[in-house]
C-alpha cells in the first residue's frame, strides 16, 4: 500500500504550542507526532511509500524528515495551498500517486501500543473502505470525533461530531480506501457548501449501502489537537517508555572534598541513576577517592553556567538530573522528579517553600526574597508562556535529554544566569515545565554564596527582559 498522512492543518486549537510549526511536529516523548505516525505505517503495515500533504510551515517538516531515506522510508510532499478546503481537498491532492488501495493516517492522533498490524491481515480488499473504530466509555471522546453504529459487521451511520454519542463506537483517523473515493471526495468539494469533510463522505456512502467496514483498533489513542490532548499523549508515551529510561546525575562539585564523596555515595544509591558525572570547577584533579564508574569532566571556568553547560553535554542518559555536590540536595527527592517527568518536560526545583528549607541555611530573608521576586517577575514578563514559578535559580532540576538537546543552541551564559536562561529557552519551545518543592540544606552555614549579590540579581532580571525582547522582534519580523 501507499501511505497517505494529511500534515497541512494549522492547529489553531493547539495555539500558541503551534506557533510556527505544523501541528503534527508537536513533540510526544522526544520526537514529532509525525514521526510516530511514519513509524506505524512502516513497521506495523510495511508501507515504504508514503505522501504526506503539507500546509503553513510545510518547509519544517520537510527539513526535518528529508526524503524519508534516514527513516527507512521514501517521502513526497504535495503542497495544499487551499487549507481552508478541509482534510478531503488534503487527500484528494495524493491521488496522482495512488493507483491502489491506500492508507490514510491523520497525523494530528497519536497511537500507543495500537494493534495497526492487523489490518494487514484484515480482508480490506474486499470492502470499498476500512475505519479504525474503538470502543470507549468516554463520551466525550465521540463527541469531539465521530460516532459510528455497526451492524451485522458492516458500518450503517457516521455522524461527525454528534450531538450524543449514544452506544456508538469511537471513530479514529485511521482508514484504508479504494482508489475510487476520490471520486467521491471530488464531488463533494462541489458546490463548495456542501459538507465535504471525509467523515460525512464516509457517511453517506454507507447509507447508499456501500461496503465500508470496522477494524477494532486496541491500545490507546489521543487526538493532540488541542495543548490538553498533547500533554496526556506526552504522558502516555513516556509513562511506558519510563521502564526502560536511564537518568545521569551531573553533580556540580561544590563544597569540601569530603561533602562531595557522601554526596556521590548517597546519590549512586538511586536505582534509575546509570551515569554520574562530576563537574569540577576549572581545571583541577578529581577527588583521589572518586569512584571508578564515575565521570569526571573540568568545566573551562568556576561558573555555574560554564559547570552546569560541561556535565550537560557529558551526559548521555534519557533523563538528565542537575545538583550540588555540597550536600545541599537530598537524594530522596530523585524520585519526585522523576514521577512528574512523565508529564512535563522540565522539571525545576524550588527552596523557597518554608517547611523545606532546613534552619540555619543561606535561603532565609533577603535572599530568599529575591529568589522569590526573579521567579515572580519573570512570570510577569513571560505571561502569555503560562510560567509559574517561586524559584527560578535553583540548581536542583531533571529534563529529558531531548528537552536540553533543542535548548541547546541558545544557552550560552556562564555564571548564575543560565538557571535562569535554561527556563527561558524551555519556555520558548512551548515545552511543559513543573515546580516541585525540594529538601534544602546548607552544611556550611552562614556562608554566603558568590552568586548572591546585587550585581547578580540585576543581571538575572536584565536577562530575563532581554530575551522576551528578542523574541518579541522575531516574532513581528
Amino acid at each position: 500500500m501507499i501511505g497517505v498522512i494529511p500534515a497541512a492543518g494549522r492547529g489553531i486549537r493547539a495555539y500558541p504550542y503551534t506557533k510556527g510549526i505544523p501541528k503534527s511536529m508537536l513533540e510526544v516523548g522526544g520526537e514529532p507526532n509525525l514521526a510516530r505516525v511514519i513509524a506505524i505505517m512502516r513497521d506495523k503495515l510495511h508501507i515504504s511509500e508514503i505522501v504526506i500533504v503539507i500546509g503553513d510551515f510545510g518547509d519544517v517538516i520537510r527539513n526535518h524528515f528529508g526524503d524519508g531515506s534516514k527513516f527507512g522510508v521514501r517521502l513526497t510532499y504535495v503542497p495544499n495551498d487551499a487549507v481552508d478546503k478541509g482534510l478531503s481537498y488534503s487527500i484528494l491532492l495524493s491521488r496522482p500517486y495512488v493507483d491502489d488501495y491506500f492508507c490514510v493516517i491523520l497525523a494530528d492522533e497519536c497511537y500507543v501500543d495500537s494493534n495497526h498490524e492487523e489490518l494487514l491481515t484484515a480482508p480490506y480488499r474486499s470492502h470499498f473502505a476500512t475505519c479504525a473504530v474503538a470502543r470507549t466509555s468516554a463520551e466525550e471522546q465521540i463527541l469531539e470525533n465521530y460516532a459510528v453504529d455497526v451492524e451485522n459487521g458492516l458500518i450503517r451511520r457516521i455522524v461527525e461530531k454528534p450531538r450524543h454519542a449514544g452506544d456508538a463506537l469511537l471513530g479514529l483517523g485511521t482508514f484504508i480506501f479504494n482508489p475510487e473515493i476520490y471520486s467521491h471526495l471530488e464531488a463533494a468539494l462541489s458546490p463548495p457548501s456542501r459538507v465535504s469533510d471525509p467523515v460525512s463522505v464516509l457517511g453517506r456512502l454507507c447509507e447508499q449501502g456501500m461496503s465500508v467496514v470496522p477494524f477494532y483498533m486496541r491500545g490507546h489513542y489521543v487526538n493532540i489537537n488541542t495543548r490538553d490532548g498533547l500533554n496526556l499523549a506526552n504522558n502516555l508515551v513516556r509513562a511506558r517508555q519510563f521502564r526502560d529510561c536511564t537518568a545521569t546525575l551531573i553533580l556540580l562539585m561544590k563544597g569540601s572534598v569530603s561533602d562531595t564523596l557522601r554526596t556521590l555515595e548517597e546519590f549512586r544509591s538511586v536505582e534509575k541513576v546509570k551515569q554520574v558525572v562530576l563537574v569540577l570547577p576549572g581545571r583541577i584533579d578529581p577527588p583521589q577517592e572518586t569512584p571508578a564508574d564515575v565521570v569526571c569532566v573540568a568545566a573551562p571556568t568556576p561558573g555555574y553556567g560554564d559547570m552546569m553547560r560541561t556535565g550537560l553535554d557529558a551526559a548521555t542518559g534519557d533523563i538528565f538530573i542537575t545538583a550540588f555536590s555540597d550536600g545541599s540536595f537530598s537524594a530522596q527527592d530523585v524520585p519526585k522528579f522523576l514521577e512528574y517527568l512523565k508529564d512535563g518536560d522540565f522539571v525545576v526545583g524550588t527552596r523557597t517553600t518554608r517547611q523545606l528549607i532546613q534552619q540555619g541555611t543561606n535561603m532565609r530573608g533577603i535572599v530568599r526574597l529575591a529568589h522569590v521576586l526573579l521567579a515572580k517577575f519573570l512570570e510577569i514578563v513571560w505571561w502569555g508562556f503560562e510560567p509559574r514559578f517561586t524559584d527560578v535559580g535553583c540548581a536542583y532540576r531533571a529534563l529529558w535529554g531531548s528537552t536540553y538537546r533543542l535548548i541547546r543552541p541558545n544557552l550560552s551564559a556562564r555564571s548564575g544566569e543560565y538557571f535562569v536562561e535554561m527556563v527561558i529557552e524551555t519556555l520558548k519551545c512551548r515545552k511543559r515545565i513543573i515546580e516541585i518543592p525540594v529538601t534544602f540544606q546548607i552544611r556550611r552555614k552562614g556562608v554566603k554564596e558568590k552568586e548572591q549579590t546585587l550585581r547578580i540579581f540585576l543581571r538575572v532580571a536584565a536577562l530575563i527582559v532581554r530575551r522576551r525582547m528578542g523574541d518579541s522582534k522575531r516574532a513581528r519580523s
